[in-house]
């Protein structure tokens, strides 16, 4: 197996689980803090988190894997969609 072959597999399946295991999350919860503006653009929100997603899988690796960092991390997002610190 190539190298590159090897890192191009890690970086697509890692963005296949970011979206999978967080993309539910953060939809029933930006539901449920009604937020308006992602409430709005649904389908505008989900290609810029899935961009992001792509850029960042090999950073976010510990979301896909553990819990508790991937409970930290959708907070996270949330909190900051909301405005709150």
């Amino acid at each position: 197996m190539d190298v590159l072959t090897g890192i191009s597999a890690f970086w697509l399946s890692t963005w296949i689980m970011l979206m999978f295991r967080t993309l539910s999350i953060i939809a029933r919860l930006v539901d449920t803090y009604e937020i308006a503006l992602v409430q709005k653009y649904r389908s505008l929100h989900l290609i810029i988190i899935s961009i992001f997603f792509l850029f960042t899988a090999p950073f976010l690796w510990q979301v896909v894997v553990s819990d508790i960092k991937r409970k930290q991390f959708i907070l996270a997002y949330v909190n900051a969609l909301k405005g709150k610190k």
